[in-house]
């Protein structure tokens, strides 16, 4: 969870601040996934897609109970 200080300086920033804290983290995040061994990138890979996949079935059947 994020202290006080922290979610104040968040809202404090402007968006391109925000945005370069975005950019900063996904190329972390890419930078480490390209670091690890084949096998656990593609491991991790395929949960991110599946989670992906999971979450777009259930906007879908959401979408389709109130259309």
């Amino acid at each position: 969870m994020l202290s006080e200080e922290k979610i104040k300086k968040y809202r404090a920033m402007s968006p391109e601040e925000r945005w370069k804290e975005v950019e900063e983290l996904m190329t972390f995040a890419w930078h480490t996934l390209r670091e690890m061994p084949e096998g656990e990138r593609k491991k991790r890979l395929d949960a991110i897609r599946q989670e992906h996949d999971k979450s777009n079935e259930a906007l879908l059947e959401h979408l389709r109970r109130v259309s």
